[in-house]
């Protein structure tokens, strides 16, 4: 006896997840890269030393923490993960909009712009079915 559970409404599953774990991955790799910020390890570790305040250095403090635990949870679960990313984008964008330095690559925002909104779409049009069905076999 095997119990199966059909939970998507179209045949997306397969493409969104994979699809998400891409962007889990690019959220992974800019996590990586705030924390090489944070350990010198590239040109700007210079800059951070001369930061004065508290707020200067809880932007690059807490954003790479946040892209981690965002990275990973879309990477195991692009349907909750997607919120969890979502989540950490827009604060991220938030941070760029108030003009905070974040030491992140020129031009990244707008990338992260685009595809915040793709999600938005995605989950306006693309969404998965409200109640699973369940075939037992």
């Amino acid at each position: 006896m095997a119990i199966h559970l059909d939970a998507s409404a179209v045949g997306w599953e397969r493409p969104l997840q994979w699809g998400y774990r891409v962007v889990a991955l690019l959220w992974l790799m800019k996590g990586l890269y705030g924390w090489a910020v944070l350990m010198g390890l590239n040109s700007h570790g210079q800059d951070f030393v001369h930061l004065a305040g508290w707020v200067p250095f809880f932007v690059p403090i807490v954003l790479p923490i946040v892209d981690m635990i965002a990275g990973v949870a879309l990477w195991i679960s692009w349907r909750w993960g997607g919120g969890v990313w979502a989540i950490a984008a827009f604060g991220y964008l938030c941070v760029e909009a108030a003009g905070m330095t974040t030491f992140q690559p020129k031009g990244e925002a707008g990338l992260v712009a685009i595809m915040l909104a793709l999600h938005v779409v995605r989950m306006l049009f693309v969404r998965a079915k409200s109640e699973q069905t369940m075939t037992i076999v």
